[in-house]
């Protein structure tokens, strides 16, 4: 486990935390979603609970990690990675719960996230975030992710793309 202060960052047990993510999970959705409607005036609701707990297979070894940031026992924040080919892979589900923000949580789990990428073989790891996600792109830029167009298994569906911006970064050697 690495400490953040008093938080651990801790790959998620299967079976044991997945009522946690998938609950961190879908409050990030409802949040994006409402943020959405707000500022565009999309309405598209967020994913069921249960279908988010059914997907969080896709994030788990050996196509993935699902990382879990933690301060007594409560959750602080998530973060996701998932394989899209041999050599490509892409973090998903970044959020750091609004209670435990300016921590540099989601600074640790990308670290993480970007090395297990790395382990995993991958050359070249994406991401996608919504407009509005300012300082998540911050943070995405001081790791070298550039912007680019959209890519081949991005999950955003062509009506929402316009408010999407797509990242990527070579994995090659230690930057």
């Amino acid at each position: 486990m690495q400490d953040i202060g008093t938080w651990g960052l801790r790959e998620a047990e299967p079976g044991v935390d997945d009522k946690t993510i998938a609950g961190v999970m879908v409050e990030y959705l409802e949040w994006a979603h409402g943020r959405l409607l707000e500022l565009y005036g999309v309405d598209d609701p967020p994913t069921d609970p249960r279908l988010v707990c059914q997907s969080l297979h896709e994030f788990r070894r050996p196509h993935g990690v699902l990382l879990l940031a933690e301060s007594d026992g409560r959750p602080a924040a998530i973060g996701a990675l998932r394989r899209l080919s041999d050599d490509v892979a892409e973090v998903k589900r970044m959020y750091v719960v609004p209670s435990f923000r300016g921590r540099h949580i989601s600074s640790a789990i990308l670290d993480r996230l970007i090395a297990e990428a790395r382990a995993m073989g991958a050359a070249t790891l994406r991401l996608d975030t919504c407009r509005f996600m300012s300082d998540a792109q911050r943070l995405y830029r001081s790791r070298a992710f550039a912007e680019r167009s959209r890519y081949e298994g991005s999950e955003i569906p062509a009506r929402l793309q316009q408010h999407w911006v797509y990242f990527e970064r070579g994995l090659a050697g230690g930057g």
